[in-house]
C-alpha cells in the first residue's frame, strides 16, 4: 500500500454535497474512440446539461481552446452564458468526479486534496491527462493543494458533511487501486486525508459496473443520518443478493451519536442490457445543485415520476429535474460521474 506524500497541516472536512455550492465542474469530450457513433449525441446532451446546471449556479468546463466552437454550436450560442467558465484543458474522458478534486475544508479554507488516479485498476492506458486534473483546478482557483500517492476516486466515496464515508469494499479494497490495503489502514488514510471519522464499508456495487463498484450507484446520504439505498425487490435482479447486504450492513450501523440511520429505498431501474450485458444503471447517480437535484433518466417515465416522488421528499425545496442518460450510460456513468461539485465557504 502506498503512503501519502504529505499529510494535511490540519483537520480536513470533507462536506456533504448538498452543502451550499460556488460551482460544479464537467470536462468536455474530445476522443472519438471512446464514443464510437454517438459523440454528437454526447455532446449535444452535455452542452444542454451545462446550461441547465447554469440556471442554479456557475458551471466550470475543461475544455481545450480548440473545442470550443464545437461546444457554442452545440449550445446554440456565440459565447457561453456569463455563469459558464471554461478552462484550457483538455481531459482523457469526462467523468470529472473521479479524477477532479475531493475538495474540503481546512479550518474554513476551501483546499483541493488530490489523490492518486489510475482509470479504475488500469481498465484504460490513457489517464495521465485526468491524473494531472486536479493540479491544474488548484492553481487556476489559487486554492491550497494536498497531494497523496493513494488511489481514491471521488465515485468511491459518500460523506455526510459530518465525518462519516459510506464505500465499498470492492472498490477501496481491490488490489488494482493501491495493491493490498486493510480496512483498518484504508481508514486512517480516510481520517487524514478526509477527516472521516467512522467508514461504513458496505460489500459491493452494481453488476456491470466498470468502476468494480462505485458507491454513487448504490448509497447516497441525504441528511446526516439518512441514506438514499439502492434497492431491487426482484429476487432474480442480478443485483438483488448485494443489495441486500449492502442494507443488512448499514441497518447494523449507527451514527457516531449511536442512533440508527434512516434508510430511504430508491429502485434501481428494471435492467438495462446493451451488446449483450448489463449496464449499471441507477436512479442514484443524481447530481445535486443549490436549488436542484438533476435525475438520470432513462426512457421509463413510469419509474421516474416515483423516483421524483422519492427526492423530493428527501430534498425539499430543490426542483427535481429529469435529464435524458440513455446515451451517456452506455460508457458507464451518469450524472454524478459526470460532476464534481464546488463547496462554497462559510462567510
Amino acid at each position: 500500500m502506498s503512503a501519502p506524500l504529505k499529510e494535511p497541516i490540519g483537520g480536513l472536512r470533507f462536506p456533504a454535497e448538498w452543502a451550499p455550492q460556488d460551482a460544479v465542474w464537467f470536462a468536455w469530450p474530445t476522443s472519438e474512440e471512446l464514443w464510437p457513433g454517438c459523440l454528437p449525441r454526447i455532446r449535444s446532451q452535455l452542452a444542454a446539461l451545462y446550461l441547465l446546471a447554469a440556471r442554479y449556479q456557475p458551471v466550470c468546463v475543461l475544455c481545450p481552446t480548440s473545442a470550443r466552437a464545437e461546444l457554442f454550436k452545440h449550445m446554440g450560442k456565440e459565447r457561453p452564458p456569463s455563469n459558464l467558465q471554461l478552462f484550457d484543458y483538455q481531459t482523457d474522458d469526462i467523468w470529472c468526479r473521479d479524477f477532479g478534486p475531493l475538495f474540503c475544508f481546512e479550518a474554513s479554507t476551501l483546499t483541493a486534496t488530490d489523490w492518486g488516479f489510475n482509470a479504475w485498476g488500469n481498465k484504460f492506458s490513457l489517464y495521465q491527462r485526468d491524473a494531472a486534473a486536479t493540479a491544474f483546478i488548484a492553481e487556476h482557483l489559487a486554492l491550497p493543494h494536498h497531494t497523496y500517492r493513494t488511489v481514491l476516486e471521488g465515485g468511491a466515496i459518500e460523506s455526510n458533511g459530518a465525518g462519516v464515508l459510506l464505500t465499498t469494499e470492492a472498490v477501496l479494497l481491490n488490489p488494482n487501486r493501491n495493491g493490498p490495503v486493510s480496512h483498518s489502514a484504508m481508514e486512517s488514510i480516510l481520517a487524514k486525508g478526509l477527516g472521516a471519522d467512522q467508514v461504513i464499508w458496505l460489500e459491493g456495487g452494481l453488476a456491470g459496473d466498470d468502476t468494480d463498484g462505485h458507491i454513487d450507484n448504490i448509497a447516497r446520504f441525504f441528511s446526516e443520518d439518512g441514506i438514499l439505498l439502492a434497492a431491487a425487490e426482484d429476487p432474480s435482479d442480478p443485483n438483488h443478493a448485494v443489495l441486500m447486504e449492502n442494507r443488512r450492513r448499514i441497518e447494523k450501523s449507527s451514527t457516531p451519536t449511536g442512533r440508527p440511520f434512516r434508510i430511504v429505498d430508491l429502485p434501481l431501474p428494471r435492467p438495462i442490457r446493451h451488446k449483450g450485458g448489463l449496464l449499471a444503471a441507477s436512479y442514484l447517480n443524481f447530481l445535486v445543485l443549490n436549488d436542484a437535484v438533476i435525475v438520470p433518466t432513462y426512457g421509463r417515465p413510469d419509474e421516474t415520476a416515483r423516483v421524483a416522488e422519492i427526492l423530493s421528499e428527501c430534498y425539499p425545496g430543490r426542483e427535481i429535474i429529469g435529464f435524458d442518460c440513455c446515451d451517456i450510460i452506455l460508457e458507464g456513468g451518469a450524472l454524478h460521474c459526470l460532476s464534481q461539485n464546488q463547496p462554497r465557504p462559510a462567510d
